[in-house]
């Protein structure tokens, strides 16, 4: 089936999409969800999502293909806060490693030789695949909010203490690797 031509079973998925939209809002807690109830409704809602994404770009004035005339349908909504959901759980899923590297780093941390590789080894997470995660993500102190695109009715949002170990892995980090004179000693040699 064409995905610039509307499902025969639209309004029932839209509706199914409401439902699910229902469901997220309601597994919040005191204003916060948590990662274990975002990855149950990203499984549960998996086959949905299916359909959304490919669906995404119905009504579209370029067939096919996504403009602003499609941005608003539920479908499109749908798909993007899915994604985001899952690049959520995705980046969560590194908060044990934080955990390990938080403790090589202690052991290392005055130790400049055994410090460099450290960094080397986790410089494409802590500089480029966590970057808006500590630059848009960490709005206060104690909050971890995603940006989900055209969703301002939509408040998702982490307590920090849920992601300690990312929070703490990227301070380290973020402290040797863009301020520290470590690099910057490396740099000169």
């Amino acid at each position: 089936m064409s995905t610039s031509t509307p499902h025969p079973l639209q309004n029932l998925y839209r509706l199914e999409i409401e439902e699910a939209l229902e469901e997220l809002q309601h597994l919040q807690k005191d204003g916060f969800y948590n990662v274990p109830r975002i990855t149950w409704w990203i499984l549960k809602f998996d086959e949905l999502n299916e359909y959304s994404y490919n669906h995404r770009h119905v009504g579209s004035c370029i067939d096919g293909m996504g403009c602003s005339c499609c941005w608003d349908a539920p479908e499109s909504r749908f798909s993007d806060l899915y994604t985001v959901l899952q690049e959520v759980v995705q980046l969560y899923s590194y908060n044990n490693y934080y955990r390990n590297e938080l403790d090589v780093l202690e052991q290392v941390r005055d130790d400049h030789p055994a410090l460099m590789p450290w960094l080397r080894k986790n410089e494409k997470l802590g500089s480029e695949d966590f970057l808006l995660f500590w630059i848009e993500w960490l709005e206060e102190e104690n909050t971890v909010k995603p940006f989900v695109l055209g969703w301002k009715d939509l408040d998702i949002k982490f307590r920090s203490e849920e992601w300690k170990n990312t929070i703490k892995f990227l301070e380290e980090f973020n402290d040797l690797y863009w301020d520290s004179e470590v690099c910057m000693a490396s740099d000169a040699s």
